[in-house]
């Protein structure tokens, strides 16, 4: 049985599980060329299940006009931490209890930084996620040689 209307579920889930759950729900394999990084959500559509997966990660090596600039992205439980990559910067939030995002606990809670920050290593490592890297041919403004990373072994956690 397919969710009733009015029904919610706290089990947060992402654009990448688009794909597995199509493909589930119409009977057909996903493609078994490439990594597929969602889940099939057709288990909290059935109410027969859960994801069970220990966290989501987004990685964003890119610049896009003068305000996005690369950062990686771990959402595990009720905590999201973004990591730019532009400075030694690091964002920590508790969804439970701020799910606007308006309360940095990063500087308050370094344990739960350092976590997070493992994890998100470890998968950036895994899935072999390209890193921000200067261009030499940029003729742009110039930013300090000092804000533009290429190694996320760089950057150290409070």
């Amino acid at each position: 049985m397919i969710v009733k209307a009015e029904t919610t579920r706290s089990e947060p889930v992402s654009s990448i599980d688009f794909l597995p759950t199509i493909c589930e729900a119409v009977g057909v394999d996903a493609p078994d060329d490439r990594v597929i990084d969602g889940r099939s959500i057709m288990p909290l559509l059935t109410r027969t299940g859960s994801l069970k997966r220990e966290a989501i990660y987004w990685h964003f090596p890119h610049y896009r006009g003068n305000d996005v600039v690369p950062y990686s992205i771990v959402r595990a439980g009720d905590w999201k931490l973004i990591k730019w990559y532009e400075a030694k910067t690091y964002e920590l939030f508790d969804l439970r209890n701020d799910i606007s995002e308006t309360t940095d606990l990063a500087e308050r809670l370094p344990q739960k930084v350092r976590e997070l920050d493992a994890m998100l290593v470890a998968w950036v490592d895994n899935v072999g996620a390209k890193m921000p890297r200067p261009n030499p041919n940029y003729e742009g403004d110039s930013r300090p040689p000092d804000t533009a990373r290429s190694d996320h072994d760089t950057f150290s956690c409070p």
